[in-house]
């Protein structure tokens, strides 16, 4: 996904995201961005000026995104985003500090586990139609789903835990 897939509305000057339509490929980062606008805005919570400007359903796309590449420290979501331009296609150029990536995970777990659940499920699918699974367990895409935000929790913990080094061998990003 590139930033050509948010425009700026003319009226307000915020970004939106594009209509399915208007995305030329489909992929994982249209698979999430279609969970994202899904959430009900009321159910998300942006605690910080920096999320209030990003936009909470971009901010919420690009975790399900990193969380479904198996990238799941905030330390290394930050610095990916410095880099890595499809990446800040997702969230129009705003990088988020690796704490306000925290806050609103915390505060948005249930909105992040439907659009993550969302990405997985799009993997899945793309495996079954190479041949390599036989068919989408949604149950099992439900339990990667909590295990890959539990990785996100715990990788975040360890890096913030000390002098550590942040923990880039835990995240397989592909």
């Amino acid at each position: 996904m590139t930033a050509l897939n948010s425009r700026m509305d003319a009226t307000s000057g915020a970004r939106t995201l594009l209509p399915a339509d208007q995305v030329h490929t489909w992929s994982l980062a249209h698979a999430v961005v279609e969970a994202a606008r899904k959430v009900d805005d009321t159910l998300l919570v942006s605690q910080t000026k920096v999320t209030s400007e990003l936009g909470a359903k971009r901010l919420l796309a690009l975790l399900a995104f990193c969380y479904a590449r198996q990238i799941y420290g905030s330390i290394e979501i930050a610095a990916r985003l410095r880099y890595d331009e499809c990446l800040r296609g997702l969230c129009d150029e705003f990088v988020p500090d690796p704490e306000t990536i925290r806050q609103f995970r915390s505060h948005n777990r249930p909105a992040l586990d439907f659009c993550l659940q969302a990405a997985l499920h799009f993997q899945a699918q793309e495996k079954v139609a190479q041949g390599l699974l036989a068919k989408v367990s949604e149950e099992r895409v439900a339990e990667e789903a909590h295990r890959r935000i539990t990785m996100a929790m715990f990788t975040d913990s360890m890096d913030l835990d000390g002098d550590n080094e942040p923990c880039h061998l835990l995240s397989f990003a592909c």
